[in-house]
């Protein structure tokens, strides 16, 4: 590919685009439909949960396995297996719920199962950005893997709240279904020549361990890991649970936290879209300080400040866990060789999301505890201090991204088709 062109020339990584496009589309919509498919069956907010942590430990607990399969087979063939898969839970849980025949145990195991399958996918969508372009375009690559995410998040969640008022949870599943086999079936069609190859060692424990080193060895990859899974433990999870407790009796109702959420979102696609244009030299010493900036919706709802100065800070917050997550892919993918990005993503996903559903589980406990506000102002001065703490090693600090080629119209990159 010239190099002056842009991603979004490149065939193979196009499909790429529009297949996490419109699965980005269906899973925003499954969330809603899985939710109120439990309700309707159980009426229980504790089913509720369980469904959800179904698929987030199932997830959590295959993703080094996924890891190492990523990094010995074709990592095309993994990602389409693993949409395949989540094709057939989720068409399955459909047709479970339309015929009236589902039960709650039936869709906690399908939820396990899905969890399970996109744990094989994760890592091998890391490794295969490098394989789909040239190392100058990795970062807005990355960038428009973001901007596919969150525009498909709204659109996703508004559709599927649709769907599930007017026809049906089922329906809702279908649906998502539907996306998964459309992504599946754009990734099949991506063409990667023999380079693409990789020889598996014999043992898995081996790769495993050869994986681990490589995930240690750099330190901004292993610290930056541990200090956003901490921050989705003290941070995010209470901000997220206790948030809607505080709108609800303090900010006007569900109507406020949508605002926020709102937000955020919003936020998150501008971080996106930045990423398509501006690369710090040292990107760590500018992304550490806007991201300590989160600690301002943190501070804003704990005071039960108005719900347009909490949304604006929102916006803010978005952006920059965007933005970072931009940046920290494209690191990851300069810096780790090739053969081993698969199971160093894994590693890297695992570790992240560990504390998150332990976060989630018990916000509501510690708020009624130590007081809601307290625990809000005890994440904001925690992610201040932390980001001080983790800019200042210099591993951290001196990381640099070797550059990106910079183009002066990214819709003059993208073919009339």
């Amino acid at each position: 590919m010239p190099a002056s062109t842009g991603p979004l020339h490149a065939p193979n990584f196009r499909l790429l685009f529009a297949s996490r496009a419109v699965s980005y589309f269906g899973t925003s919509l499954a969330p809603i439909a899985v939710a109120f498919a439990v309700l309707d069956l159980t009426g229980s907010a504790s089913d509720t949960g369980i469904a959800f942590a179904c698929w987030t430990l199932a997830q959590i607990s295959t993703l080094l396995v996924g890891g190492v399969v990523a990094d010995r087979l074709p990592r095309r063939l993994v990602m389409v297996a693993s949409e395949t898969a989540n094709f057939l839970v989720r068409a399955t849980m459909g047709a479970l719920l339309i015929s009236g025949h589902a039960r709650i145990w039936e869709i906690f195991v399908l939820q396990a199962i899905g969890g399970a399958a996109t744990a094989f996918y994760s890592p091998a969508s890391s490794g295969i950005v490098p394989e789909l372009v040239p190392a100058e375009h990795l970062q807005k690559a990355n960038a428009l893997m973001g901007i596919a995410r969150y525009v498909s998040f709204p659109l996703g969640a508004a559709v599927g709240g649709s769907i599930v008022a007017t026809i049906g949870s089922g329906t809702a599943l279908l649906v998502d279904a539907a996306t998964y086999a459309v992504s599946a079936a754009l990734l099949s069609q991506i063409r990667l020549g023999a380079q693409a190859a990789r020889v598996a060692t014999p043992s898995f424990v081996r790769e495993l361990r050869e994986g681990w080193q490589a995930f240690t060895e750099q330190t901004w990859i292993w610290l930056l890991t541990v200090w956003i899974a901490l921050y989705f433990l003290v941070t995010y999870a209470p901000f997220f649970v206790v948030g809607p407790y505080i709108a609800k009796h303090s900010l006007g109702g569900p109507g406020a936290w949508a605002i926020v959420v709102t937000g955020e979102g919003i936020g998150a696609l501008g971080g996106a879209l930045l990423g398509l244009r501006i690369q710090p030299r040292h990107p760590w010493r500018i992304v550490g300080p806007v991201f300590a900036l989160t600690a301002v919706q943190s501070v804003l709802l704990a005071a039960h400040a108005s719900v347009a100065a909490i949304g604006a800070a929102a916006i803010l917050a978005g952006f920059s866990f965007s933005y970072g997550s931009v940046i920290y892919e494209t690191g990851l993918q300069q810096t780790v060789p090739r053969e081993k990005l698969g199971r160093v993503s894994a590693y890297s996903w695992m570790a992240s999301m560990t504390f998150l559903p332990l976060g989630y589980a018990i916000a509501g406990w510690v708020g009624a505890g130590i007081g809601n506000s307290t625990y809000l102002l005890v994440g904001a001065i925690w992610i201040v201090v932390t980001t001080v703490i983790v800019v200042s090693v210099r591993d951290v600090r001196d990381f640099r991204l070797r550059p990106s080629l910079q183009e002066p119209d990214l819709a003059a990159s993208v073919p009339a088709s």
